[in-house]
């Protein structure tokens, strides 16, 4: 669209400098403010170039972005079977150490009940033998 645009001005500009000449007007004053105001109107190459580089970069950019976007949700996605059987043994062994705790503290009580059942039975197995080792006294 561009091309011919600028086609159809070069192509009425060459007709306006015959038309110059056959008039007997210098054509160069005008078809160089024709020159001058395409040059001002459009962008220079080096400028659009460095322009579609930096989108095409961007672009670029966002596409790996994505991809790697999408390999993490799929490894996410793979993931959560195992997350959830680890979640689940997870809560069975919390429940057997809740059960191994219960049991440990009923050994304990238990534990201090017959320490104090050996204590009493020492103290009575001493004084049995207190009374067996003492000369017996005279009535």
């Amino acid at each position: 669209m561009r091309r011919r645009s600028k086609a159809f001005a070069l192509g009425a500009g060459m007709v306006l400098a015959l038309a110059a000449l056959a008039c007997g007007e210098d054509p160069v004053p005008k078809l160089e403010a024709e020159r001058d105001a395409l040059v001002a109107s459009t962008q220079p190459k080096a400028a659009f170039w460095s322009e579609v580089e930096r989108k095409g970069g961007y672009a670029k950019e966002r596409r790996e972005i994505e991809k790697q976007r999408a390999d993490v949700t799929a490894q996410v996605a793979a993931l959560a079977p195992e997350q959830e059987q680890l979640a689940a043994a997870l809560a069975q062994a919390q429940a057997a150490t809740a059960q191994a705790q219960a049991g440990l503290a009923q050994n304990r009580a238990e534990l201090a009940r017959v320490e104090g059942e050996v204590a009493k039975r020492e103290e009575t197995l001493a004084r049995f033998t207190a009374l067996a080792t003492a000369p017996e006294a005279a009535p």
